[in-house]
């Protein structure tokens, strides 16, 4: 019998036990009954889709990269191979921690990942899968500053600056043990550790497995007893309360555990070089403003390609570069490919509409004031990016992390050619 026929079967029985409508023994011996066709089990198979929901703000659990619907991390991983298991597609719903229960309720997906806490409170009107993971509340604050954090009474006083993001249980946690904190919720978690960073704030108090993740991102920073956090909690995925969708996830991870595909992809998304995704964005999106350019100068019958300019920027750019403790020469050659990659997709854009004779483009925007400002920005962008991970590039040890983090970008309008040229100084 296929699993999900027979974990379908499981769950009709498990409903008579608790209703207290027990088979006889002559039914026990019959054909198992469907279950009913309310089962979200059955409406995803039915579908052909596994819709989760996801915060993106999360390392290592999901992460949103660019300004697109594209995510990655642990539970991304793990919710990919469970649609696989399943035989439907996988569909990412963007959530926040504010109103995830509102959203599992309001049936914008069928279950949520992304290193969701296991409360009480959840519980109360959604239900769990088994944990994959333990865990628990630990402070993290600036190196230097480390040991006077080392406790909530430490903590819990009106002079320390405590941080936090919103609606999930980081929130709920310092709000209950460490009231007498000035506390600021912030809303950004992605760049919430930074603030710590640039002296914002003191203290954090976050899940131990993101504090050892952040204190590897950020150099500056340290996870206070980690293997000791002030309570106990587990991470599993949040589930509506769908009898027959629970024993299949349940199944599904116990076999992940077992086989040891979980350890190894946990291992995977802690060893992952974080920063690289957010500076291969930024490329990205530089990249991608090449059809405007090209736009713009098929219009005016400009040529693509301006050295003496080129050379200018280059060398202002690598100065910059070093002022920020990048060497010059790494910043020219990374620079240098940028231009070389958007020069590669402009030329394939002319070749293109030269052999199909096309016109005149009428929206196209303007170089000077709309494409080259957006240009500058990301170009400013890219280098304070670079800057904050130069210590990963520059490590040898890292470099087949970061090659394998390399992943090519999705655009109909960008030669594969322009991608691999501006993304070739990563790995060397």
């Amino acid at each position: 019998m296929p699993a999900f026929r027979f974990l379908s079967a499981l769950a009709a029985a498990l409903a008579l036990a608790v209703s207290g409508a027990l088979p006889t023994e002559a039914a026990a011996e019959a054909e198992p009954a469907p279950v009913a066709s309310s089962s979200r089990l059955d409406a995803i198979l039915a579908h052909g889709v596994l819709r989760v929901g996801t915060t993106g703000d999360y390392k290592p659990f999901s992460v949103r990269t660019g300004s697109g619907n594209r995510f990655i991390g642990l539970d991304v991983a793990l919710a990919a191979d469970l649609a696989q298991s399943l035989g439907v597609k996988l569909e990412i719903v963007p959530t926040t921690w504010g109103t995830m229960m509102g959203d599992l309720a309001a049936d914008r997906f069928d279950l949520a990942a992304g290193g969701v806490s296991v409360s009480l409170e959840r519980q109360k009107t959604a239900w769990f899968s088994t944990p994959y993971l333990r865990d628990g509340k630990t402070p993290i604050a600036r190196c230097a500053y480390a040991q006077k954090y080392a406790t909530l009474a430490a903590i819990d006083r009106p002079e320390v600056r405590l941080i936090v993001n919103p609606g999930g249980t980081n929130e709920r946690f310092v709000r209950a043990r460490a009231p007498h904190a000035s506390l600021t919720v912030y809303p950004d978690n992605a760049t919430i550790f930074d603030r710590i960073v640039a002296g914002a704030a003191d203290v954090m108090i976050t899940d131990a497995i993101e504090a050892r993740l952040q204190q590897r991102l950020h150099p500056q920073l340290c996870a206070i007893h980690p293997d000791a956090p002030f309570d106990f909690s587990e991470k599993a995925f949040l589930l509506p309360r769908d009898v027959a969708l629970k024993a299949y996830v349940d199944q599904w991870l116990h076999q992940a555990i077992e086989s040891g595909a979980f350890a190894r992809a946990e291992e995977h998304w802690l060893a992952y070089p974080w920063g690289i995704e957010s500076l291969r964005a930024l490329i990205d999106a530089r990249l991608l403003l090449a059809p405007d350019v090209a736009e713009f100068k098929w219009n005016h019958h400009i040529a693509i390609e301006d050295l003496p300019r080129e050379a200018q920027v280059i060398a202002a750019l690598g100065h910059q570069a070093s002022d920020l403790g990048v060497p010059q020469a790494w910043a020219e050659r990374f620079f240098r490919a940028q231009i070389e990659a958007s020069k590669m997709a402009q030329n394939a854009m002319f070749q293109a509409w030269g052999a199909a004779g096309r016109g005149a483009f009428p929206d196209a925007p303007d170089l000077a004031t709309a494409t080259r400002p957006r240009l500058d920005q990301l170009t400013g962008e890219l280098l304070h990016a670079l800057a904050e991970n130069w210590p990963l590039l520059n490590d040898p040890k890292r470099r087949d992390d970061v090659l394998r983090a390399l992943r090519p970008m999705q655009a109909e309008d960008v030669s594969a050619q322009a991608v691999v040229e501006a993304i070739s100084p990563l790995g060397n």
